[in-house]
């Protein structure tokens, strides 16, 4: 069948055989692997680099079986400003517009939220054509830029946000279901739309793919690594994502100051994003620190094979609960070093995967890796751990033919928006991926 994905800020598979897919990558392959025809509307920004991507023409053929349709939008260099906003606006429109033109109806339709602009508008489409439309809770918007607001200005900044969280009001309430990465943004979008979760809905944690056991490392991944200062022979602190404004390697970056003489730590910072200049502005004079910039699949690939601790480290407040970066830690077998409360904090705790401080705790987290370093057998029991959970319940080869599935039912089911409270109606158990 005919199936459409809507996600922006995601890698895309544009002919680059290193890059990495995230949730909407990972499963449009697993869809077009089981025979089906994948359209993937997404932004012509590329989200991490803040600029256009590099294609002719506006569809462009990916993969076999994986069509991407670019949406046009402004550029925007900050990831909460005026422009990225704009930008959704825009997104939204030039959707309605081009979705109206298409040929072939899909059989079911799974949009990520955010942005809001889109998923109100591929609930408007479903509605108006009887296709059924899920909205996929990826992230808590608007509430996300809220607790970015000072305190002080928290009612404006409601007040403010009022027209975005009457979009994600609007978009739960008529989506035919919900799938959810986590049972607490369930819960989130059981609270806005006013009903609970029920057969309709779906738990599908983000999941990571299954590195190969036997894969080779690039000796070229390792030449440039080394290059950049990267030691494999220390104990390395490792963190690899986006560096916006959820993401506080501020703390990080103190608590390496703190063990500038542990000369066997070295803190290794993979990535980049709006805030790189003030991190490493801050991180000056320190030797125990590397900033490799974005890293290919090779290169990231043997930075996991060489950490000691992956670093999970969020702002206080940060409304994360599972994100993909445990995952890729777990995959890896890495203890995870985490700042999250909630879920994941219950998570790594219960199945012993690593620890957690508090967030903004410099000394907090000093303290915890000097521990870690003194006790090798604790560190290999949280390693052993983190794969042995990641393969039962996370790993993508699970979770993706099951949310296939999900989608598969509904396109079979046919149920359109307009019988999305017959089908999800009820304190039914949420159908859940573990």
């Amino acid at each position: 069948m005919r199936i459409w994905l809507i996600t922006v800020g995601e890698p895309l598979p544009l002919g680059a055989s290193a890059v990495r897919l995230w949730r909407t990558g990972l499963l449009a392959q697993e869809l077009a692997a089981r025979g089906h025809s994948v359209l993937w509307w997404t932004s012509r920004v590329d989200h991490f680099r803040k600029r256009f991507h590099e294609v002719a023409g506006r569809r462009v053929t990916a993969q076999p079986g994986i069509e991407l349709q670019l949406l046009d939008g402004c550029l925007y260099r900050r990831n909460i400003s005026l422009a990225r906003l704009v930008n959704h606006a825009q997104l939204g429109r030039d959707f309605r517009r081009a979705s109206a033109r298409e040929a072939e109806a899909p059989g079911v339709v799974l949009c990520s939220l955010p942005t809001l602009e889109l998923c109100d508008e591929a609930v408007a489409y479903g509605r108006a054509s009887g296709i059924p439309v899920l909205v996929d809770v990826r992230d808590l918007w608007p509430d996300e830029m809220l607790v970015r607001v000072p305190a002080a200005l928290q009612p404006l900044g409601r007040l403010a946000l009022a027209p975005l969280a009457r979009k994600a009001r609007r978009a739960l309430r008529g989506a035919s279901g919900i799938v959810a990465i986590s049972r607490s943004y369930m819960r989130w979008a059981e609270q806005l739309r006013g009903r609970a979760a029920g057969p309709a809905d779906l738990v599908a944690p983000i999941g990571y793919p299954t590195p190969a056991a036997t894969e080779a490392l690039s000796p070229q991944a390792a030449d440039s690594l080394r290059a950049k200062g990267v030691d494999p022979a220390r104990k390395i602190v490792w963190f690899c994502g986006t560096f916006v404004g959820s993401i506080d390697l501020g703390t990080a970056i103190e608590a390496a100051r703190l063990m500038q003489r542990d000369p066997e730590l070295q803190f290794v910072f993979s990535g980049d994003g709006e805030r790189r200049e003030q991190w490493e502005s801050q991180a000056r004079g320190l030797a125990n620190i590397v900033f490799t910039g974005w890293c290919d699949r090779p290169q990231l690939a043997w930075l996991a094979r060489h950490a000691w601790i992956g670093l999970a480290a969020y702002k206080p407040g940060a409304l994360m609960s599972l994100p993909n970066k445990l995952f890729e830690y777990m995959s890896a077998g890495l203890p995870v070093v985490s700042s999250l409360g909630g879920e994941a904090a219950e998570l790594i705790a219960q199945r012993e995967l690593g620890v957690s401080f508090a967030a903004g705790e410099a000394a907090e987290l000093a303290a915890e890796l000097r521990s870690l370093a003194a006790s090798g057998d604790r560190v290999a029991r949280y390693a052993a751990n983190a794969r042995s959970v990641f393969e039962r319940e996370f790993a993508a080869e699970r979770l993706y033919p099951r949310l296939a599935e999900h989608l598969e039912a509904h396109a079979r089911a046919g149920v359109s928006v307009a019988g999305a409270s017959a089908l999800a109606g009820g304190s039914q158990t949420v159908v859940a991926t573990q």
